[in-house]
């Protein structure tokens, strides 16, 4: 009988929080090819930024190191999260995009997989709702953060990151001057879990709930995924290079307004005609790497693509390689 494995909830270090989802990503992949789930209790002050978020354009890397909070990369796509305290980092992982939702497809992967989450949150007592892109609503204020990335063989991997303590978004002495214009939350208030879930409830407590919510909005059991992966945290260690992940010796980056933020691309010197494509985007790793090789996918509608389309991207890689090549002086 199908069913979700699942790790109970456990306090983790943030990093191995990150790791958890290449983890569990490599088990829905194998030869069992079943759906994983799980809840690390966290704690800040950290921004996680998305996989494709150059670091100094989302923040100002010497304010965070002067005010301790560490600058890490998670392995999903989107935007970043704020964890200024305690927080909570679901972790799903889906062998195919479909497992938990049958009508499920590349382009409609959020709206049917955070089904679960919105009645796990709602069963915990906070009424949730999800308009689209990257965050989910709970009382109606902006107050868990979602990423994505899929693999080329359909596999998906989708984060939840929720703070207890403090709201999601970046404070503004933290944040890059290009972070600062932009209205990430269409002009609400984002909201802590503390200012919109019942004093009573723990984190370890909406933790599972948000999980049991999960498996009962997919109709599937839970069953205990035994002891945890191995991790390999050392590939989420703080960033401290201004330009990650763009390779080094990558040009100054372009830049393109799109309705979820920006995205940016930057001309790769030691490689001619290959082009780095990242930003704000909630898409598949391999369709930026794709897109930057100059490649035009053969089925771009198997890639998830929220925040921004296909030619917003082209056209940014193609603007990036015409810089690169532009004569100096």
């Amino acid at each position: 009988m199908p069913a979700i494995h699942s790790l109970p909830p456990a306090h983790r270090p943030l990093e191995d929080a990150l790791a958890l989802g290449p983890a569990l990503l490599a088990r829905a992949r194998s030869a069992e090819a079943a759906p994983w789930l799980a809840a690390s209790l966290v704690e800040g002050p950290a921004v996680v930024l998305g996989a494709a978020q150059r670091a100094a354009r989302v923040v100002d890397l010497a304010a965070c190191a002067a005010r301790g909070a560490k600058v890490l990369r998670r392995a999903t796509t989107g935007t970043a999260a704020f964890l200024g305290g305690r927080g909570v980092v679901w972790t799903l992982a889906l062998p195919h995009v479909a497992s938990l939702a049958p009508d499920a497809t590349a382009r409609t992967l959020l709206n049917r997989n955070v089904r679960g989450f919105l009645k796990g949150f709602s069963r915990a007592g906070a009424p949730a709702h999800y308009f689209g892109r990257e965050w989910i609503s709970l009382q109606h204020r902006p107050a868990a953060l979602l990423g994505l990335d899929a693999a080329p063989d359909g596999a998906v991997l989708i984060e939840v990151f929720a703070g207890h303590d403090a709201a999601l978004a970046i404070p503004p002495e933290l944040a890059a001057p290009d972070e600062r214009v932009i209205d990430r939350w269409l002009g609400k208030a984002p909201a802590a879990l503390s200012d919109v879930l019942p004093a009573r409830l723990s984190l370890e407590a909406l933790a599972r709930t948000v999980v049991e919510g999960v498996a009962t909005r997919a109709a599937l059991p839970l069953i205990d995924g035994g002891e945890a992966p191995e991790l390999a945290a050392e590939r989420f260690r703080p960033i401290t290079a201004p330009g990650d992940p763009a390779p080094p010796g990558a040009s100054a980056a372009a830049l393109a307004r799109v309705p979820i933020g920006w995205i940016e691309a930057a001309a790769l010197g030691d490689a001619p005609g290959r082009v780095w494509v990242g930003g704000d985007v909630l898409t598949a790793r391999w369709l930026l790497d794709a897109l930057g090789r100059g490649e035009a996918p053969l089925d771009a509608e198997a890639s998830p693509l929220e925040g921004a389309t296909l030619a917003d991207l082209s056209a940014l890689a193609r603007r990036a390689l015409a810089l690169g090549r532009a004569p100096e002086g």
